[in-house]
């Protein structure tokens, strides 16, 4: 899958999650999740990211970050998705299903 098609494929909220766990793993060596860390550096990440989507520099700053490979990039994907898929768990649990 080229850039381009992984961009069209973004929501508004995919890009304000990843970049928000972006700006809080570009920081310095972060051993602990974006999930446990304290709500005004969580809510701090957040406002950057928004701003970012806000003046239409998500998405090249995005594009830059897949097209390097970027780590951090990597990192706050793959710990978005490890979020999303314990929220996805734990209502099937809730469930019964």
């Amino acid at each position: 899958m080229n850039v381009e098609n992984i961009m069209n494929s973004m929501t508004i909220e995919y890009k304000l999650e990843i970049l928000a766990r972006f700006f809080y793993y570009i920081e310095q060596n972060k051993d602990i999740p974006f999930n446990e860390i304290n709500i005004d550096e969580r809510d701090l990440c957040y406002f950057v990211a928004h701003r970012y989507i806000q003046e239409n520099k998500a998405d090249e700053l995005i594009e830059a970050l897949i097209i390097e490979n970027d780590n951090d990039y990597i990192r706050a994907t793959d710990d978005y998705i490890i979020m999303r898929n314990r929220k996805c768990q734990q209502q099937t649990e809730n469930e019964g299903v």
